[in-house]
């Protein structure tokens, strides 16, 4: 048997927090604390679900909660946490002073991913990738764009090109759709108007063969 709900939905108010709901929460935990969110709701005069004042508490108003962005250290230590415990948000979180589950989750899936791609780093399995050593050198050209002449995009294009097809020779697996889009971010985000339409034009027919060969090794694969 499944665990069973923390409250009987009817009724139950859903959607945003008021400043008042707020103060209520509060107010209570720091007197009463919160050993039971079951019966948190009632006792504190909320029309809340257990679970979302529990999650109100922990992402929000916790007096611990620190804000901002994230040093390097962090970054560091959110990095090597991973390593060990994969996505568990909540276990890393508890290794991080004051930052959320949810918080580490969104930065890690915004930010340090990508920064571990670009440096050639599976951020799954935390290993060095020839695939993504080649990808990590694409950003130069991609930045490099910036400032080229409009009559040079086409040695840009080849070099990008070229570079794209190196890297999906280069392991016999079936490309991995994540870090394609992964390099479409840079493509669209990096580059100035004239070099943003030649570098997207290269990679998306690209992207629709690996999207094609992709589909057929699904295919072949359900067939076994």
């Amino acid at each position: 048997m499944g665990r069973s709900p923390c409250c009987d939905d009817f009724g139950i108010k859903k959607g945003p927090w008021t400043p008042e709901e707020d103060k209520k929460l509060v107010e209570y935990i720091l007197k009463n604390g919160h050993d039971n969110w079951r019966h948190l709701p009632k006792n504190a005069g909320l029309n809340r679900c257990g679970k979302s004042c529990r999650l109100r508490w922990i992402n929000y108003l916790r007096p611990d909660i620190k804000r901002g962005k994230f040093t390097e250290d962090e970054e560091q230590l959110i990095i090597q946490l991973h390593s060990l415990l994969g996505n568990k948000w909540s276990a890393i979180a508890r290794r991080l002073k004051g930052r959320t589950d949810n918080e580490i989750k969104n930065y890690w899936n915004t930010h340090l991913k990508k920064k571990l791609m670009l440096n050639g780093i599976d951020p799954m399995t935390h290993r060095r990738r020839s695939d993504l050593d080649i990808l990590a050198s694409i950003p130069n050209l991609i930045t490099a764009s910036a400032n080229i002449n409009v009559s040079n995009l086409n040695t840009l294009r080849y070099q990008l090109l070229q570079s794209l097809v190196q890297l999906m020779s280069s392991s016999s697996s079936t490309p991995n759709i994540n870090f394609l889009e992964f390099l479409g971010f840079f493509i669209h985000s990096k580059s100035c108007p004239h070099a943003r339409f030649e570098l997207a034009s290269t990679f998306q027919p690209l992207s629709n063969l690996c999207q094609s060969k992709l589909s057929s090794s699904n295919t072949r694969n359900r067939c076994k």
